[in-house]
């Protein structure tokens, strides 16, 4: 190596020797490749002194994590005598972690020949675990906002939908349907006397009879492209897609039957128990056909059936 005149062979081992970083030398011409250089910046780095580890593969530094899919990509590298950097989980002498950006140069002879790599490693602990950091507060956010999302379009006191999503899925499901040529079918439900119940029992046991019939209601509609949701107070909705009034009047008769099956007693009702009127319709939607028109039949099926005598359902064709 020629050196310029200001700079010595001394003064560049010297440098060499001072530097920050771990710089290291191997003998590619012997066995296993040993160590037969480590400078200052090494022995700080790693807390190995250079009389422990001349002689040895490097490898020592990976503990037992020889398994890194790092260590793929460098012992290829070193096998084509070519250039690398990769990041390696290593391990001190005292057994702390730390992250290794180590960075491999080949040294050939005149012929062309691999005689010795050059490694240049850089502790980079700081940096991964703080890109690690970053990564989980990006997870921490995204979570935080799916949960958000969920909250956002769910009844805080039933646990099921809110009138907010109910709107935005109808919407939707109205469109496939105008597109599809399949009937919607639109369910309104109403507790019967439920304020008298509040008024008897009180709130609570008001809220606990509200989470169990909105829990009978979307027990009964359960596909995934039903949509059963609390509307407010004590009343309920639904939208099912691709349902027949047949169909929508067994599932709306089966959620009355389940209800009268809650046994909430109710001595304001003329069945001794707390029970739901259900109004419904259930038609292939024409392209001017919106969701308050459907809504408007179905609560009129509804008046319709707290006229006959509440406690049933009532079905508009």
């Amino acid at each position: 190596m020629t050196f310029p005149p200001e700079l010595s062979a001394s003064l560049f081992a010297k440098a060499v020797d001072q530097s920050v970083d771990g710089i290291t030398i191997v003998d590619a011409g012997k066995p296993d490749m040993p160590l037969i250089y480590v400078n200052a910046g090494f022995e700080k780095m790693t807390g190995y002194r250079s009389a422990e580890v001349l002689g040895k593969n490097c490898r020592f530094l990976q503990g037992e994590e020889p398994a890194q899919p790092s260590i793929g990509v460098l012992r290829e590298a070193i096998s084509r005598g070519e250039n690398c950097i990769v990041i390696l989980r290593n391990f001190r002498k005292d057994g702390t972690l730390f992250w290794n950006e180590f960075n491999i140069s080949p040294v050939r002879d005149a012929s062309g020949v691999v005689t010795h790599f050059i490694g240049v490693q850089k502790d980079v602990t700081a940096r991964v675990e703080m890109l690690r950091h970053l990564r989980q507060s990006k997870l921490d956010l995204q979570n935080a906002n799916r949960k958000l999302s969920v909250l956002a379009l769910t009844d805080s006191l039933t646990g099921i939908a809110n009138r907010r999503h109910f709107d935005e899925q109808f919407e939707s499901l109205l469109s496939t349907a105008q597109r599809s040529k399949v009937p919607l079918a639109v369910l309104m439900i109403d507790l019967d006397h439920f304020k008298r119940y509040n008024d008897m029992y009180g709130h609570q046991a008001g809220d606990d009879c509200l989470r169990q019939v909105g829990a009978c209601i979307a027990e009964s509609f359960q596909r995934p492209s039903d949509c059963a949701a609390r509307y407010g107070g004590e009343e309920f909705a639904v939208v099912a897609p691709g349902m027949s009034l047949e169909e929508l009047q067994q599932h709306a008769q089966l959620v009355c039957d389940k209800v009268r099956a809650l046994n909430f007693p109710h001595p304001d009702s003329l069945y001794g128990t707390v029970t739901i009127s259900v109004g419904g319709v259930a038609r292939i939607p024409r392209r001017d056909t919106t969701t308050l028109s459907l809504l408007k039949l179905a609560d009129t099926a509804l008046y319709q059936a707290k006229q006959q005598g509440r406690n049933r359902v009532h079905m508009v064709d």
